[in-house]
């Protein structure tokens, strides 16, 4: 056995370990989400302003239609109140007539509304479209600061697989299948150095006579922890 390759496989593993964990955490990752965040929030935006556009020129289009029936009615109305003799029937076309009108003007109050509606649609949306621009290129400046950053990590982490690969096929299978054992079974950490009195993997001091037992173990044997079991190397 050979403890010190055991320590070196830990070492890469753990180095492999920090760059998993790391690597959705890079701020190249953090600001390409933001970026990409703030490009569809906008286009979000736009979506929303022209619903409103639509919705508002649909109101128009519909109240329009409305009023020239309405128009086309009074008139209907209005001639034929022309041939009426009957006071009560005229009464009667009169007060139509009345109602017609009333109702147009409703109508001409809602085109107001919905044209004024439209105008602030056509207004957030050239405002938003004059902003897309900026944040598109910024997106794209943070794609390519991303896509550098991944080319980086993933540059690290082939050195490390390669200089892995070494220390195994130096290991043996044998060796290497006991380090895989002592790796899961301490949640990817069971190779430790003494350092001093101290083991790194449990973070405990051992006592004299435990210091003194894992000494005494010669030196191409592996040593256990005696407080957390992990190969300990010296």
């Amino acid at each position: 056995m050979n403890p010190s390759a055991f320590l070196a496989l830990q070492d890469l593993d753990t180095a492999l370990d920090v760059i998993t964990h790391q690597r959705p955490r890079l701020p190249e990752v953090i600001a390409h989400q933001q970026a990409a965040a703030a490009v569809a929030e906008l286009a979000a935006g736009l979506a929303e302003a022209q619903q409103r556009i639509d919705a508002a020129q649909a109101a128009i289009e519909a109240s329009e239609h409305a009023a020239g029936e309405l128009t086309k009615k009074r008139s209907r109305l209005e001639a034929q109140l022309k041939t009426v003799i009957a006071p009560r029937e005229a009464e009667a076309l009169m007060h139509e007539i009345d109602t017609i009108n009333a109702h147009r003007s409703d109508l001409d109050d809602q085109e107001l509304a919905a044209l004024d509606e439209q105008a602030q649609g056509e207004a957030a949306a050239a405002a938003l479209t004059a902003e897309l621009p900026a944040r598109e290129a910024s997106l794209t400046a943070a794609q390519a600061q991303l896509a550098a950053a991944h080319a980086t990590v993933d540059a690290e982490v082939a050195s490390l697989r390669e200089q892995r690969e070494a220390v195994v096929a130096g290991l043996g299978a044998e060796s290497t299948a006991l380090y895989e054992r002592v790796r899961k079974q301490f949640g990817g950490v069971g190779v430790a150095r003494l350092e001093g009195s101290h083991c790194s993997g449990c973070h405990m001091d051992l006592s004299p006579r435990e210091l003194d037992l894992v000494k005494a173990v010669p030196a191409d044997t592996l040593a256990e922890c005696p407080q957390c079991g992990r190969i300990i190397v010296r």
